[in-house]
């Protein structure tokens, strides 16, 4: 899953509520949504995304929009969107894959086919036509005009967010599983993901406590030593002392185990933030542990 670099726009039922206001001299009105605009100058960049418009029509109203939101990739008179498209992917030098388009009628299927195919993504207004809604991977809950594209982007937000959190739980598994990590109480992995060497005692399981992380992501590497590790629902937990921000940390009794394992040398388990576990019980005999504890914060 590529994270998204660019999002593409159509305009006109997209970013408009779709209507075309024609005077005497032509079209004289064009109606945007705040809320939308906001999203592309004030999220779009935080996200690292780069906003695009590619339309079929022609408008000084939208390039002085444009201009406000400070869109440089405006692309208009364009009958054919496709051919436009691959080529600002090839001027980004970025794949299909790390494209989302934003559209809402037939000229926009062409472009929309051939991201899904590699694994981009299609997006739509709540009131697109039903061949749009059919491909697309998210339909906003908001109509044209009326907020949908500030809808999409936070969508890709939070996808591009989950993404980057699942690439670096990826690459400090690698790191670990190859020994690339000093022996010692506190470090950092090559990536800058930072982690402790643990060393106890395995307790009898009444002693041990389940405990919950709010910001972090643990990943739990076996060096030495065997223990019983056990994950638990979110139901049926009693709180036993409130939140330690600094240890980002909260203990609870009680819960039902979903999960339950035996950590040995090279053992490794991901626990997800606000995933009830419990480790260091003892498993047969009472020994001690040696453990790797790497953080990823979310």
């Amino acid at each position: 899953m590529s994270k998204i670099r660019l999002l593409v726009m159509d305009v006109d039922g997209t970013l408009t509520d779709g209507k075309i206001y024609m005077g005497q001299e032509g079209e004289s009105v064009k109606v945007f949504d705040i809320k939308d605009g906001a999203g592309i100058v004030l999220l779009l960049p935080k996200y690292d995304i780069v906003p695009v418009i590619i339309t079929a029509r022609k408008s000084q109203i939208l390039e002085n929009r444009c201009k406000e939101l400070k869109i440089e990739e405006l692309h208009q008179d364009c009958f054919y969107k496709l051919e436009k498209l691959k080529e600002i992917t090839e001027r980004y030098k970025v794949g299909m894959d790390s494209v989302a388009y934003a559209g809402d009628d037939l000229p926009d299927i062409p472009c929309m086919e051939e991201i899904k195919k590699t694994g981009g993504l299609v997006l739509c207004p709540a009131d697109a036509i039903s061949e749009i809604k059919a491909l697309a991977d998210y339909i906003s809950g908001y109509k044209a005009g009326e907020g949908a594209i500030r809808d999409c982007i936070h969508y890709l937000g939070k996808r591009n967010q989950e993404n980057d959190i699942e690439q670096r739980i990826r690459i400090a598994i690698d790191l670990i599983i190859s020994g690339q990590y000093e022996d010692k109480h506190q470090g950092v992995l090559p990536d800058g993901s930072r982690y402790s060497i643990q060393e106890y005692m395995t307790k009898e399981e009444p002693a041990c406590v389940i405990e919950i992380h709010r910001r972090h992501i643990d990943i739990q590497y076996m060096i030495e030593g065997c223990e019983e590790f056990k994950m638990y629902g979110t139901s049926c937990l009693t709180s036993s002392g409130e939140y330690n921000s600094e240890k980002d940390a909260e203990f609870w009794t009680g819960g039902i185990v979903s999960n339950q394992s035996i950590l040995v040398p090279g053992s490794l388990i991901v626990v997800r933030n606000n995933q009830p576990h419990k480790g260091a019980i003892v498993h047969k005999r009472t020994e001690r542990v040696k453990k790797l504890v790497c953080k990823i914060e979310v």
